[in-house]
């Protein structure tokens, strides 16, 4: 896809097949124990768009990939209620300071293989409805590219049938690879995408929410510059399904 291609390109944000319901997003979002922190990220996070896009529903088994200080593992865990569980992986520590989400459980560090960590932390073949990695992926790529299909191999064995996964990443110039991933903290789309599909996936939706289209993709990710602030870059959002 050329940079024109790439700047024009309008995905589909299939809202109204997705399963998610907005009033419970909502609620999530206006819930007194929110930190301020969360609700200051909410105009780059587009956490309406994207929890539709992903699909969370009250209930729901959900593993989140480097979750990180915790935005989402924090609307997710509202979201999905005393009926459901978050598995979370390398989440902040303070995020869960009093026991503040019960309903959110840690994955281990430990053991280096991914899936025995999971195994560990409880999460059992075809237990979880849905998996979210939101900008988290890339790192994966700073080691072997083998370990990410270990990882994918993981994630397909722990999903239920017709188990959704969803992507959102740093755009990385197109035709980049992985070229980007260690100074820019960006990835090309259509290698990440192309490695999902190699993994057993397959795409069900792609959606525009995240997009900027005026970005500089050889900017890094947590550079502010005159023109833009750290965070707005464009990012692209992938939902696939176990097949």
């Amino acid at each position: 896809m050329t940079r024109s291609m790439h700047r024009f390109a309008l995905f589909a944000v299939l809202l109204l097949a997705a399963t998610a319901d907005a009033g419970t997003i909502q609620e999530a979002l206006n819930d007194p124990g929110r930190p301020n922190s969360d609700r200051e990220d909410d105009g780059r996070r587009h956490p309406v768009e994207v929890m539709t896009f992903a699909g969370v529903t009250g209930g729901e088994v959900i593993l989140e990939i480097g979750a990180g200080r915790g935005y989402t593992t924090e609307l997710v865990s509202r979201m999905v209620g005393k009926g459901g569980k978050v598995f979370a992986h390398q989440i902040s520590p303070d995020r869960l300071i009093g026991n503040r989400l019960p309903n959110v459980i840690v994955i281990p560090n430990e053991p280096e293989d991914f899936a025995a960590r999971l195994t560990a932390a409880g999460v059992t073949a075809g237990s979880v409805d849905r998996v979210l990695a939101f900008f988290s992926l890339h790192d994966g790529y700073e080691g072997p590219p083998e370990d990410m299909l270990d990882l994918y191999a993981a994630l397909l064995k722990v999903l239920k049938p017709n188990g959704v996964l969803v992507v959102c990443d740093n755009t990385a110039t197109p035709g980049s690879g992985l070229a980007s991933v260690p100074g820019l903290h960006r990835i090309d789309e259509a290698y990440m995408k192309n490695e999902i599909l190699k993994a057993g996936f397959e795409l069900e939706a792609e959606s525009d929410v995240l997009r900027n289209p005026d970005d500089d993709l050889e900017s890094s990710w947590f550079e502010d510059t005159e023109t833009r602030k750290a965070g707005y870059q464009d990012r692209f959002t992938l939902r696939f399904r176990k097949k």
